[in-house]
């Protein structure tokens, strides 16, 4: 059996770098050579999958299948999402869904709710919370890609309060002064979140301009610090008075390199800032969003629905297992996805080369970012995407240069 070639939906949010300095428009061109990009339009996400909000198309000679939705093709073959328990799991459907993210701006401070809570939030406002499902993420940086994430340990938010005054201002002296003698530190941090979250429009915007001028004119030779306070004009430049623009003061704030991953689970606070990423996640849209956006903002679910855990930038970060001398797989607590990296270096760079993609007992889905080589009669280039149906191994091999891909599929437990 060979690759199932896919095309897939492309998502052209504000936030998307622009022209070909998105890894999106540039993997989706080299694959449609006809497909144009427009220089000042912002390509955000590629989309692979079978969620109805972007679903992902066959394309193939057999005009049964050509231009069929890459759900009907599992309705139709059951078999190919996965072995008799992952089919009695999850249906004709995969449980995951795959994308690229080119981040040209700050997304919103956000988090993804849990499984129960999702159903609450569908049931009630369906209308901003399309999924009654959970939406655990898996990010793995394509380029140097910075985010927020997590709530930094305790002693330094703290510490941000005792020595930037504007940030105190909003949060006020009374629940900074509470948080800080806190017995329970989780619930102080939830309240001095929500105090802060909550704060009067005119304070925050006093106190944002005032942090502005002051950190326009200071410069500093330590080169975190430095790094901060770039960060934080630069953000203000794009939400200008804005609440979230405090986020560098309690969200830790990662500088991830190639290959380097986070996983952000249910209720875990997060902000894309930019660069390139592969994501997988749980088969939802559900955001709950509270800054750095003009959209809807429900600070109060997202207040009540976060974890609170507080742990140092270092721990953020998830370590692939390496599988063997090419292969590095990110496992992640749920589930519904694994993505591996396969990765050959020029050294192994020759026609005689072959590697064996395992059979895995759940569909799964492939691209190509960079290299060319082929898969069973496939050409693979960049942003080459196909569909390898469950317990299908197949072989890759004429290897013109060094390869990268990705392939998310999910496991059986």
């Amino acid at each position: 059996m060979k690759l199932i070639p896919l095309r897939c939906c492309v998502k052209k949010y504000e936030w998307g770098r622009k022209g070909m300095d998105s890894a999106v428009a540039r993997f989706v061109k080299n694959q449609m050579s006809g497909y144009s990009v427009d220089a000042d339009s912002p390509h955000a996400e590629l989309w692979m999958g079978t969620h109805p909000s972007g679903p992902t198309i066959i394309v193939s000679p057999d005009p049964e299948l050509d231009n069929k939705t890459l759900l009907n093709l599992l309705e139709m073959f059951p078999e190919y999402v996965g072995t008799v328990n992952i089919v009695a799991k999850y249906g004709d459907n995969l449980p995951f869904l795959f994308k690229v993210l080119s981040v040209g701006k700050a997304l919103s401070i956000q988090a993804h709710p849990n499984k129960q809570l999702a159903e609450v939030l569908h049931r009630t406002d369906p209308f901003h919370y399309p999924d009654a499902n959970h939406k655990p993420e898996l990010a793995i940086a394509l380029t140097d890609f910075e985010a927020l994430v997590g709530f930094r340990p305790h002693s330094e938010i703290e510490a941000f309060l005792d020595n930037v005054p504007e940030f105190r201002a909003v949060v006020g002296n009374e629940s900074t002064a509470n948080y800080k003698n806190s017995a329970d530190k989780k619930q102080g941090l939830k309240q001095f979140f929500t105090t802060l979250m909550s704060a009067p429009e005119n304070v925050v915007t006093q106190n944002l301009e005032a942090l502005v001028q002051r950190w326009s004119r200071e410069e500093t030779i330590d080169p975190d610090k430095e790094a901060l306070r770039q960060l934080f004009l630069r953000l203000y430049s794009q939400f200008p008075n804005d609440i979230g623009c405090f986020a560098i003061f309690y969200l830790n704030y990662l500088n991830l390199k190639p290959g380097e991953a986070i996983y952000l689970g249910q209720d875990e606070p997060h902000a894309y800032i930019l660069g390139d990423c592969m994501e997988c996640m749980a088969c939802s849209d559900n955001v709950v969003r509270a800054g750095l956006t003009p959209k809807f903002k429900d600070v109060k679910t997202l207040s009540n629905m976060l974890t609170y855990i507080s742990k140092s930038a270092k721990d953020q970060f998830l370590s692939p297992k390496v599988v063997d001398e090419f292969t590095k797989s990110y496992v992640v607590p749920v589930p519904e996805f694994v993505v591996d990296a396969i990765q050959v270096d020029e050294q192994h760079v020759n026609f005689a080369f072959e590697y064996t993609l395992t059979k895995k007992e759940s569909g799964s889905i492939l691209i190509i970012i960079r290299g060319e080589s082929n898969c069973n009669g496939t050409a693979l280039t960049p942003g080459y995407v196909g569909f390898i149906p469950a317990m299908t191994s197949l072989r890759i091999n004429q290897l013109k240069s060094p390869l990268l891909l990705y392939r998310a599929y999910c496991r059986t437990d």
